[in-house]
């Protein structure tokens, strides 16, 4: 047996060998599957990669966040030890803290950690702290961190000698 069809008709001019051919929509459809899971892939791929960049801005931002909390914990304790430097003073020199502080022996820009902190000492009565021993004086405080900065005051009270400050006295200050 052959595979030799022969056939009259003039499309089919000649003996030709007989191959088994598949429609031609099964054709295209094999065609258009193959670019269908393509662009499948390709869509997959682009919600991958958006999630994944998703997740790093949101580290770094999360990272900045830490960050600006961290730099303000530091300028409060910064403000803080600045205050309690102004309070060594007074216990370090009983007699003649008013007279240092008014010749601008307070640490001012003095570096601590990463940050610095600055020491301001006033009479809220009337501005001199050299005329009466017995007016109270009030320390502020200042911290920089980074971009941080935090002001703390605090208002202390001398009575018989002894240098005293007012729990309630202790404010934040915001300028």
């Amino acid at each position: 047996m052959t595979d030799t069809i022969l056939s009259t008709d003039a499309r089919w001019a000649g003996p030709r060998k007989h191959t088994p051919m598949r429609p031609p929509s099964a054709r295209s459809r094999a065609g258009a599957r193959r670019g269908s899971v393509y662009l499948i892939v390709l869509s997959v791929s682009m919600i991958v990669l958006v999630i994944g960049l998703s997740g790093l801005m949101v580290s770094r931002i999360e990272q900045r966040s830490a960050s600006a909390v961290s730099d303000m914990t530091q300028a409060r304790l910064h403000a803080l030890a600045a205050v309690e430097m102004g309070m060594f003073q007074i216990e370090d020199y009983p007699s003649s803290w008013r007279d240092r502080f008014d010749a601008g022996i307070l640490p001012t820009d003095m570096p601590l950690g990463n940050g610095t902190l600055t020491l301001e000492a006033a009479d809220p009565v009337d501005g001199d702290l050299t005329n009466n021993e017995t007016d109270p004086v009030l320390f502020t405080g200042i911290g920089i961190e980074g971009a941080a900065r935090h002001k703390l005051q605090v208002t202390i009270t001398f009575t018989g000698g002894l240098a005293e400050f007012q729990p309630g006295s202790w404010k934040q200050v915001v300028d």
